[in-house]
């Protein structure tokens, strides 16, 4: 994408610090009402797209083209900061009294520009703007051309202007302070060698294999970890983006339960229905871990609807016995039909029965068309996979389960012990239960190093070529310090 647009899901805006609050608004007709809304701060959502100066101007446009401010007026970003006296913010709303917002075309979302009023007789309403797909931060430069509100995804808002798109930043400052460590030690070795052999006596001519300098082993090893690792291959996508089949999911175990359903709304119709499938607790604890920082599951049906479950809501027992599961049969093995399935999420009730039984309205968290799970917050760099029908993609803050350790090898029978030898020619035994020797440990913690990743290359590198023109001493303590950094040691 070019650096002057950032497109951004809804899944990772519902990732995002939620604020809520009553938004009281008047129209052109100045009827007043009063909304509840769950949704992120703007600013918040300018900051991912590194727009912050306050002077800057934005306008948000819908996926018909209505947008706000009107013409001839401006709207900053320190506007957009200003709390109204009830505390509230400018904000992109995605639920409203705990609802989420439909998209199109019935519906004012998934996204929604929300402003609060900022005196009570303010009309604010028209400054709202439905099915929100563009966010344009000026000042344009003359020529600028806008991309279409009605090209962009339901599930995307598109950030363009006078933005700048985050990239892997730490990725490449290692790699392009590593490739000068190079470039650096390549110098270093052609220097000594031409030292070597301008220091050689007569006798023995052009300096031979013996005396090639530390440095050009250095290099060699760094040569062979670069092949042996693929630093430049993007590893963080393939580690944390995992796509099941449907004969995937059918091929772990099962689970299958007795569930209640019950709308949220009038006439609060409830219903009952056996189900089969995936548990999300198998799903996600067996097959897949859990990373470190995981918080919630946005779960994304092929229409572009979102359900949040947060981690404990995901993999708890519900009464009953009955678990959160990726549905794929009904009772009696039938498949899913089109407009529900081929796989479907199901969350129980936590409190079972109907409406006037004190039953919680599960139906909205049960999503048709499953086909994706973010495990939220989702790193930077990391987007959902394309699947095919009948498969869920899970990506974000999860891995591949890591596979069983193989059973250990029967212990060989001991060799016999060899007749005793003159202490000049006597090998040094390793000590019965200890490592046998090792090669270099410069060398492999070189590897070890590298094997580490970009960030541990960069520093290791830096430390080579910063040490090759100092003193022994201070040589080898400057590398082991930053062999220590880079392994993390």
């Amino acid at each position: 994408m070019s650096s002057d647009r950032v497109a951004m899901t809804t899944s990772q805006i519902h990732s995002m610090t939620r604020v809520s609050g009553k938004y009281r608004s008047i129209n052109r007709w100045n009827t007043i009402a009063t909304f509840q809304f769950d949704g992120v701060p703007f600013t918040t959502l300018l900051a991912k797209a590194r727009v912050t100066k306050p002077s800057t101007s934005v306008r948000v446009i819908a996926s018909d083209g209505y947008f706000w401010p009107a013409v001839k007026t401006k709207l900053t970003l320190a506007d957009l900061s200003r709390k109204s006296p009830d505390g509230l913010l400018p904000i992109i709303a995605y639920a409203t009294d705990g609802k989420k917002l439909d998209p199109e075309p019935d519906g004012t979302g998934p996204l929604r520009y929300v402003a609060p009023q900022y005196n009570p007789n303010d009309m604010n309403k028209p400054s709202w703007v439905s099915n929100l797909r563009l966010i344009e931060v000026g000042p344009l430069p003359k020529g600028y051309k806008a991309p279409n509100a009605k090209k962009v995804p339901t599930d995307q808002v598109l950030i363009y202007g006078n933005v700048s798109a985050s990239g892997p930043i730490a990725l490449w400052i290692p790699i392009v302070v590593g490739g000068l460590g190079v470039l650096l030690l390549v110098f270093t070795g052609i220097a000594y060698r031409s030292k070597s052999r301008k220091d050689a006596p007569p006798e023995q001519g052009a300096s031979d294999g013996s005396t090639a300098s530390p440095a050009i082993v250095i290099l060699l090893i760094v040569v062979l970890a670069l092949c042996a690792t693929g630093i430049s291959a993007p590893r963080s996508a393939a580690a944390t983006s995992v796509t099941f089949s449907m004969a995937d999911l059918k091929a772990m175990p099962a689970f299958s339960g007795h569930y209640t359903f019950l709308k949220q709304l009038e006439p609060y119709t409830y219903y009952e229905e056996d189900y089969k499938g995936v548990a999300l607790s198998t799903l996600l604890q067996q097959s897949l871990k859990l990373d470190a920082g995981a918080a919630q599951l946005v779960v994304k049906a092929s229409d572009g609807y979102v359900v949040n479950l947060s981690i404990d809501e995901a993999l708890a027992t519900y009464p009953n016995g009955l678990k959160c599961i990726i549905a794929y049969e009904k009772k009696g093995g039938q498949a899913l039909s089109a407009d529900e399935g081929p796989l479907r999420l199901i969350v129980p009730q936590s409190h079972p029965g109907k409406h006037d039984q004190g039953g919680d309205p599960n139906t909205p968290k049960c999503e048709r068309m499953t086909n994706s799970i973010a495990v939220s917050p989702v790193p930077s760099g990391v987007s959902a996979p394309s699947v095919l029908s009948g498969s869920v993609g899970v990506y974000g803050l999860v891995s591949p389960a890591p596979a069983p350790a193989p059973a250990p090898a029967p212990a060989p029978a001991p060799a016999p012990t060899p007749a005793p030898v003159g202490p000049a020619t006597q090998p040094q035994a390793a000590a019965p239960g200890q490592p046998a020797a090792q090669a270099s440990p410069w060398t492999v913690q070189a590897v070890a190093t590298l094997c580490g990743g970009p960030a541990g290359f960069g520093k290791v590198m830096t430390g080579l070529s910063i040490s090759a023109f100092l003193p022994a001493p201070a040589r080898i303590a400057l590398r082991r310090l930053f062999f220590q950094l880079g392994s993390g040691r």
